[in-house]
């Protein structure tokens, strides 16, 4: 899969990794804003990551 990470002050761009692979930048440079988050939302750590998830997929069109 393609990712671009949403967070604004991240620059994270990979193609053909794994969803893991994704998870794991998000858990090691993104947890401070993912609980933030969590909190604001009352949310689940769990559900934001897997929207933040989600949001940062890229599809790319191959004709």
């Amino acid at each position: 899969m393609n990712f671009n990470c949403i967070f604004t002050t991240c620059n994270f761009k990979q193609n053909n990794i794994e969803e893991s692979e994704f998870l794991k930048h998000l858990q090691d440079e993104h947890t401070k804003e993912i609980i933030e988050i969590s909190k604001k939302e009352n949310m689940s750590i769990k559900a934001v990551e897997m929207i933040t998830i989600s949001n940062s997929r890229v599809f790319i069109n191959s004709n």
